[in-house]
């Protein structure tokens, strides 16, 4: 009886694992991003912005400030933007890779997060102060940034070159990317 037991528990953790193996091989969301918005108001963006496009203007208000700031606000320098949540593991290490790269090239680039957070802001200040954010943290409670640059996960990020142009858009993040975002940022200061 207990060998027979013990032969179903092992079939069925097989078989569980390899119907969680097929779902995951099938699912499209990669494992170091999470889904932007949640249930029925999962974001589907229809955009799907390319290198040389220009760069969709937008309005937000800056987390510690309240001020609305605009995409406009940083145009004349290599501008980093990107999406985040607080709950995402990964946007987290690009936010202190980028911060890293903010302090080696200081006033040379800006550096912009824009927080897609669910919880809202005080999950997001929380975030930003618990992991001293030295660039501005813009919210969007509403999605809509990321749905006009075409971004339905994070951590997703595009480099906006000096005239407000699409210079490179990446999606997801592991610490070897730095290398790549910095080597694009040297190329855009012409360094």
């Amino acid at each position: 009886m207990r060998k027979t037991l013990f032969c179903l528990i092992l079939v069925s953790i097989f078989t569980f694992s390899g119907a969680f193996a097929a779902f995951a091989a099938d699912s499209k969301i990669p494992t170091s991003m999470v889904t932007i918005g949640e249930g029925d108001e999962l974001l589907e963006p229809e955009v799907e912005l390319k290198i040389g496009d220009k760069a969709p203007e937008f309005s937000l208000p800056n987390l510690s400030t309240d001020k609305m700031e605009h995409l406009k606000d940083y145009l004349g320098k290599p501008t980093i933007l990107f999406f985040i949540q607080s709950a995402c593991y990964s946007c987290l290490q690009e936010a202190k890779a980028l911060q890293e790269l903010k302090t080696s090239y200081g006033d040379k680039i800006n550096i912009v997060a824009v927080g897609v957070d669910l919880l809202g802001k005080p999950m997001l200040v929380s975030w930003a102060a618990h992991n001293n954010i030295n660039y501005p943290v813009l919210l969007d409670p509403i999605f809509s940034v990321p749905e006009k640059y075409g971004f339905s996960f994070t951590p997703s990020s595009v480099i906006i070159d000096k005239d407000g142009l699409i210079s490179f858009i990446h999606a997801g993040f592991r610490p070897a990317d730095i290398k790549i975002i910095e080597d694009k940022v040297k190329e855009l200061l012409g360094s």
